[in-house]
């Protein structure tokens, strides 16, 4: 009989094992199996230090799909968070022809950072599943932190040597505690009081208001409703507050302005070889919200840090966020790239495609989550609600949470790894960085996904960024004219985050599928600007001014619910049941 390379291996391995210790050649078992290179408490550090291969730290894996894993002298380590028993299950697969290897290392120190890919503790791994070439794993990962998932293959893994060139496809799932957990308001407010908490926290929630509302009949409403929840045992009265009534939203332009987001520096120069620009991977930031203030020290403001991205991922998406900013702007800043000399987002996308890096564009949707608050480790469930004033067969108005949109475009090459995204914010129109994570509730839905997927380039890709830049310049020049002395670029009154990014969905697709969209009707008389934008502008609605058919906005509605409608995310059952009756009007023929 003659023996193959790898049943040599596993035979060598069951000689040397401890006398009574006992063997086990079948694989699929995980750590205990004694035909595994690596146990508990070792790393796959010795191959890559003896430069057979590299083991690359490639952000986040995602959770429900399928994606091709290419080894070569490079294999992938994927990031995945646990936030506590967080259950996954992992499918490699190299056909007939490769032999799968997959492993699970951490929880990693310094958020994964100070740990290097493949230097970590090996907590699980799997080579030949269910008698196949093919690897499975099944895992709870009980502690919360970091861990990596490397996917790579027999000749790597286990006899740490350099691969020959594999293709393989990786699929993995959640089915268990897969988000950060959450808080309800009223759970947040029951717990500042059992602390001693709750005045703090009442008398900022008033000062908010008395700071945002600049109507006196809107503030008094306001203040006297949340009387009224204050003077309830277990504070009814939370669920839809605070709500905004659609058709009485030119009273609130100026309160959205008002809330805080990280600002952009359009007027910031900015110029330099990519490289020098870009700067090292160390050190990212990777904080957690700050307190709101001294006496809630538990109550934080913004959202948590996506520790599942790169270091590099990480440090780097700030700075192209900036760099792509002041390139839309057009004021002499210049980035220089293998020899071009780049002055434009769409010119600094094709030149990153055209040598070797995947840009994938997203049209995301989510909940808007303007009060943004946690506490401890956990996200505080409190949507702005919005009264549509859009009529269901049952008579009642249709409420929802206020919707959020953003264009993102995903990079990732030999020369850059980074997640940015344009939207007109709180703070002004600009490119930002997308390194933090979402809570739950709100969601996060793609309603189009382009790439041109590490070959070629992608037209939409660029024409998407050319547009946004445009948005960006009109946006500057309607700061000191049609919303001069309004803060924030005018936030609220030439639009929120959804016009903007429906002005760059119908210039480029010809197609409006945003809700609300909220620029005020009265700039439609303004003077044009021949920037390309002027019609584009005009034709969308005015959803906040000027009623729209039933069919319209409700299917715009829909298209920026951020959830399935059966899913367990949907903020609350009232919510889901409205939801759904607007999508059985829609399909009955609702007009």
């Amino acid at each position: 009989m003659t023996l193959s390379r790898k049943s040599m291996v596993v035979l060598f391995a069951c000689i040397s094992a401890v006398a009574g210790a006992g063997c086990v050649a079948a694989t699929g078992r995980g750590l205990a199996d004694t035909d595994k290179a690596s146990g508990p408490g070792t790393s796959f550090q010795q191959g890559k230090a003896d430069g057979q291969f590299e083991i690359r730290d490639e952000g986040p894996l995602p959770m429900g799909q399928t994606q091709r894993v290419d080894v070569t002298s490079v294999v992938h380590a994927y990031r995945v968070q646990s936030f506590g028993d967080t259950s996954l299950a992992f499918d490699l697969r190299g056909g007939s022809a490769v032999d799968a290897y997959i492993a699970v290392e951490g929880p990693l120190d310094g958020n994964g950072d100070s740990v290097g890919p493949g230097e970590g503790h090996v907590i699980a791994q799997n080579d030949d599943f269910a008698g196949t070439l093919d690897s499975h794993l099944d895992i709870t990962l009980e502690e919360p932190g970091v861990y990596r998932v490397i996917a790579g293959t027999y000749e790597t893994l286990r006899l740490l040597e350099r691969a020959r060139p594999s293709e393989l496809t990786l699929e993995a799932t959640c089915n268990a505690n897969c988000t950060r957990p959450e808080i309800s308001l009223q759970q947040l407010l029951t717990e500042l009081r059992e602390n001693g908490q709750l005045e703090p926290f009442v008398a900022m929630a008033r000062q908010q208001i008395a700071t945002l509302i600049p109507g006196a009949t809107e503030r008094a409403a306001l203040n006297t409703t949340l009387d009224g929840v204050l003077a309830s045992q277990n504070f009814e009265g939370l669920e839809r507050f605070p709500m905004l009534p659609l058709r009485q939203f030119d009273a609130f332009r100026l309160a959205l302005s008002g809330f805080n987001s990280a600002a952009p520096a359009p007027d910031r120069v900015v110029n330099g070889e990519l490289s020098e620009l870009l700067g090292t991977c160390a050190s990212p930031d990777r904080a957690n919200p700050p307190a709101v203030n001294a006496a809630l020290s538990s109550v934080g403001n913004g959202h948590f840090p996506d520790l599942t991205l790169s270091a590099c991922q990480a440090a780097h998406s700030a700075t192209l966020a900036q760099i792509l900013t002041s390139l839309s702007v057009g004021n002499g800043s210049s980035v220089t790239y293998q020899g071009q000399e780049i002055t434009s987002p769409g010119a600094l996308l094709r030149a990153l495609m055209q040598n070797g890096h995947a840009v994938e564009v997203r049209n995301e949707r989510s909940y808007a989550n303007f009060l943004s608050m946690t506490y401890g480790e956990l996200n505080v469930r409190w949507p702005g609600w919005l009264d549509t004033g859009v009529r269901l067969d049952s008579g009642e108005s249709l409420v929802v949470p206020m919707g959020h949109s953003q264009e993102t475009w995903h990079i990732s090459g030999p020369d850059l790894e980074a997640r940015v995204m344009f939207y007109l914010g709180t703070s002004g129109a600009a490119f930002f960085p997308q390194t933090s994570v979402r809570p739950a509730w709100t969601g996060l839905a793609a309603k189009d996904i382009t790439s041109n997927e590490g070959s070629g380039v992608d037209e939409h890709a660029i024409a998407v960024a050319d547009a946004a830049a445009a948005y960006l310049r009109r946006s500057r020049i309607e700061r000191s004219t049609v919303a001069q002395g309004m803060p924030a670029d005018g936030y609220g009154y030439v639009g929120v985050c959804n016009d903007s990014v429906a002005a760059i969905e119908y210039l480029v697709e010809g197609t409006i599928t945003a809700y609300p969209l909220v620029r005020a009707a009265a700039l439609d008389s303004a003077p044009y600007l021949n920037d390309g934008l002027d019609d584009v502008l005009r034709i969308l609605p005015n959803d906040a001014d000027v009623a729209v058919p039933t069919s319209d906005a409700l299917t715009r509605i829909l298209a920026m619910t951020p959830h399935p409608l059966d899913s367990d995310l949907i903020v609350d059952g009232t919510l889901r049941a409205q939801l759904v009756r607007a999508r059985n009007m829609l399909n009955d023929g609702a007009r």
